[in-house]
């Protein structure tokens, strides 16, 4: 499914890499694999000649303009999320001029539909039920010679979209879920996966792709709105889980494989035959997951280990145990520090993903999550901000504080306001960044750079609000405290 003349449905999503250089690092990045698996439902159910066109490592929304002005597709679906907003409605301009029908689908055209169709989107689909609801909405179009209109739009159950008047609409009624068994696996174009292979050559030592074993997710957090991954939780069968890798390590140089499942590490019966299904297969195939403390069984992992498990990023969220009970995480900084030694017992690696500026956190709570940090030093961290105001409630805002982006705002326009929480994040992380010996060789490189500009690091914190707390980290870091033990409660 490469981006050829003659596509019916051109599938899209709105990930560059140049735009998250942070990723390059350990915790890179994966296109999603939603538009691929709709591309190919929508190939063996609606016959339709569907093509996919992967942004990762274009130059940026300019080269879609292009890419859709060869090729004229009659419809356009394109996969929104909240890291990539921004993008995504550049790109939508650029379909909206082609004249084809604009389909949008995902986390972030779920939860703001109106901003994408305002943006020049013809149909928001909803996440739930989108293979379905995707196929007949094609069906509907091609029946009108795809012409969005209010008529044909209002055919299909669930979708929104703006009537004559410019009105917000959402139909009655949902498309039903495709079983996890009657779902083709996601498309995979032979010239461009091995591209994109090569291509992450130049950041990394290895080649990846992304795999998912599940969807929803197994756990209530106390922050998520499941507009990514949904509920319920449906689990493939081990079996065919590692058929479709071995199948993978066939077709493609592929180094790792990497499961995009929100929680990989769950169900210890399932990890169980999963990992005696890879050893018995002889497979030999690098992998990594996500895991959540309170959750994760140490029972299971050697033999993970022995089937090719090399890396965990662990869902830490915070290192402090006050904010962590209040809102109702389910797990406690004792179960972080214990999930990383069982981890590196058996020498897998461990990335760490926390969040600041959660409702409630203070200062207090705040340095208790950097200490965390400073004690635990993970091959790769991902500080992501937290948005309490919006509507979702404790819904991730995806910006990510740890290569700067949100000071490379505040540089631009020093009248911007940050949170004081965030702000004393992202400095810390700069500052540190690449200090420690086993850190990713580019995380190194990067580090000795921002070293080299924290004088104009430190003017940019002087004109934003209320910079505190620089003398209580570096304390704390000189402290190099054994463990959550000796925090104070």
């Amino acid at each position: 499914m490469s981006d050829r003349p003659g596509t019916e449905v051109l599938f899209a999503h709105a990930y560059y890499l140049a735009g998250d250089t942070r990723h390059i690092g350990l915790l890179y990045p994966l296109p999603p694999l939603q538009p691929a698996q709709v591309a190919a439902w929508l190939a063996r159910e609606g016959a339709a000649t569907v093509a996919q066109w992967d942004p990762t490592f274009r130059v940026g929304a300019s080269s879609f303009e292009v890419a859709v002005s060869r090729m004229r597709p009659p419809a356009i679906w394109l996969y929104t999320h909240p890291t990539t907003r921004s993008e995504a409605l550049q790109m939508l301009l650029s379909a909206r001029r082609s004249g084809a029908a604009v389909l949008v689908c995902g986390p972030d055209s779920d939860l703001h539909p109106r901003l994408y169709l305002d943006g020049g989107a013809d149909a928001v689909i909803p996440v739930e039920g989108m293979e379905f609801a995707t196929l007949r909405l094609l069906l509907a179009l091609r029946a009108s010679q795809f012409r969005p209109d209010a008529e044909t739009l209002a055919q299909v159950p669930g979708i929104a979209f703006l009537d004559p008047a410019q009105g917000f609409r959402r139909n009655e009624g949902t498309s039903p879920r495709v079983g996890l068994e009657e779902l083709p696996r996601p498309e995979r174009d032979p010239m461009q996966t091995r591209i994109h292979l090569e291509r992450w050559l130049d950041h990394r030592s290895f080649r990846s792709l992304a795999v998912c074993s599940s969807q929803g997710c197994p756990l209530p957090c106390g922050f998520c709105t499941n507009s990514v991954f949904g509920r319920p939780y449906r689990r493939r069968s081990p079996g065919d889980v590692v058929e479709e890798m071995v199948d993978l390590g066939g077709a493609f140089d592929v180094d790792r494989l990497v499961f995009a499942d929100e929680i990989f590490l769950f169900d210890s019966h399932w990890l169980e035959e999963f990992a005696a299904e890879l050893i018995a297969r002889k497979a030999h195939i690098s992998f990594e997951g996500s895991a959540h403390p309170g959750s994760l069984d140490a029972g299971v992992l050697p033999a993970l280990a022995e089937a090719g498990l090399v890396h965990v990023d662990l869902d830490a969220v915070s290192g402090s145990d006050s904010l962590l009970r209040s809102l109702e995480w389910g797990y406690a900084p004792s179960d972080i520090y214990r999930s990383v030694a069982d981890l590196r017992a058996l020498g897998i690696s461990v990335g760490l993903r926390v969040l600041v500026g959660l409702p409630g956190e203070s200062r207090d709570d705040l340095d208790a999550t950097m200490e965390m940090v400073q004690i635990i030093q993970a091959a790769g961290v991902e500080v992501t901000r937290v948005d309490p105001g919006s509507p979702a409630l404790f819904r991730k805002d995806w910006q990510r504080v740890v290569a700067g982006p949100l000071l490379d705002a505040a540089a631009a326009d020093p009248g911007t306001r940050l949170p004081d929480i965030v702000l004393d994040a992202a400095v810390a992380w700069i500052n540190s960044a690449g200090s420690h010996p086993d850190a990713d060789p580019v995380d190194q490189a990067r580090g000795y750079l921002q070293r080299l500009s924290r004088p104009m690091l430190r003017a940019v914190v002087r004109v934003l609000p209320l910079w505190r707390g620089a003398r209580s980290l570096e304390w704390k870091r000189r402290r190099r405290l054994p463990g959550p033990s000796r925090r104070k409660s």
